[in-house]
């Protein structure tokens, strides 16, 4: 066979080494600046500040019991915590589940979100209605579906001394139980180590800035100067808006990892999956252009893995080229590192090494979720716990 036949595949093989090569790069750095909040021994200091803790809740009958159970074994002082569970118009029965959990606790109350506001998003009212509600120095906004470990409040309040914080919000660890929560959620986690760099969030001459809407601890005094929820109240990725509202006021803020002290399972079907990842993806990528780009990129470049080596061994066996299977065996070991990359996810995630395995598979049902989220965008609506809101920024 010529050799100027081969340039081509072997031009091929080299290119999609190089692609892995930086995906793999790229994920290890993300991976190494992301620090994690660790635990902090167990002890009551009766001189930590006032914390208000604002659960905002829709429809999580199933879950406001555990969170709520959880947080009443928090190691912090008691007369320095109080709890606000804002029942957001739920049609289920989170008010009630909320109220029995809660009734032996006098650091717990219940309240309605109320009617929602023209132009506001329910998470953001129901945020706003508890933090005005209280006057603690320190707020901390928790949703429902998480579980805290007794640690989580006085580690989370001694970082931010420390650090000198004024916002800090963490990752926690995400419990997948379905097949879909197994092959999407950890699909777009490497989706957004690939796409986006948090690093930024944490550079203070940056302006970008993301937070996770799951756990937010807000200086007070930070939370009024950005405007609050008000200022962010049609905005679908509430979290990280209010997060870039008090970047851009000059306060502190980090992203950190949290998987040690906060676990969350947040999707328990497909259906539920779908609309909630449609609802956010667009925002928490920064616009439907990129969530296009990356939607599509990530689709082929997940099925690159197989096809790529295949048709570069199809080609050295039909054609006895040396050069061919040279360009083969790289492509093939270029392959075996993107199959590793994702078995060492899901391992790393807590679930079957198998299902790293199957990211192809993974990144197709996440380029469908991504380009129905923007679809709504375009429509400029979006579907959420029986809501549809027609702000969809």
């Amino acid at each position: 066979m010529p050799a100027d036949a081969a340039v081509l595949p072997c031009a091929a093989a080299m290119g999609w080494a190089a692609i892995v090569a930086w995906l793999i790069r790229r994920a290890a750095r993300q991976f190494r600046a992301y620090r994690e909040l660790k635990a902090e021994p167990p002890k009551i200091d009766a001189t930590l500040p006032r914390v208000a803790v604002v659960i905002p809740a829709r429809n999580e009958g199933h879950a406001i019991g555990s969170c709520i159970a959880a947080l009443a074994t928090q190691d912090y002082p008691e007369q320095a915590v109080e709890v606000v569970i804002v029942d957001d118009s739920s049609s289920d029965d989170t008010a009630a589940a909320a109220s029995a959990a809660a009734a032996e606790d006098r650091r717990f109350r219940v309240m309605a979100a109320g009617p929602l506001p023209a132009g506001w998003t329910g998470k953001a009212n129901a945020c706003w209605r508890g933090a005005t509600a209280t006057e603690s120095e320190w707020l901390c906004f928790l949703d429902a579906d998480t579980v805290p470990a007794p640690p989580l409040l006085r580690s989370a309040v001694l970082a931010v001394g420390r650090e000198r914080l004024d916002f800090l919000s963490l990752e926690p660890r995400q419990e997948l139980g379905t097949p879909w929560e197994r092959l999407v959620i950890p699909a777009g986690l490497f989706a957004l180590a690939f796409a986006l760099d948090h690093r930024r969030t944490n550079d203070l001459a940056d302006p970008a800035a993301a937070a996770n809407g799951q756990f937010i601890l807000v200086r007070r005094a930070a939370y009024v100067a950005a405007g609050g929820h008000a200022a962010v109240c049609g905005s679908i990725a509430e979290d990280s808006a209010l997060a870039q509202a008090v970047k851009r006021r000059g306060f502190r803020i980090k992203l950190m990892g949290g998987a040690a002290l906060i676990r969350t399972r947040m999707y328990r079907d497909l259906a539920g999956l779908w609309e909630g990842l449609s609802k956010n993806c667009v925002a928490t990528f920064g616009g439907r252009t990129m969530m296009l780009v990356v939607s599509i990129a990530g689709f082929l470049l997940a099925w690159s893995a197989p096809a790529v080596p295949v048709v570069l061994g199809v080609l050295a066996v039909q054609r006895a080229s040396p050069l061919l299977l040279g360009a083969f065996i790289i492509a093939l070991l270029a392959s075996i590192a993107m199959a590793g990359l994702h078995v060492a996810g899901a391992r790393h995630l807590g679930i079957p090494a198998a299902y790293g395995l199957l990211f192809p598979v993974a990144y197709s049902l996440g380029a469908a979720i991504g380009i129905s989220g923007v679809v709504q965008q375009r429509r400029g609506r979006a579907r959420w716990k029986g809501r549809i809101y027609t702000r969809a920024g």
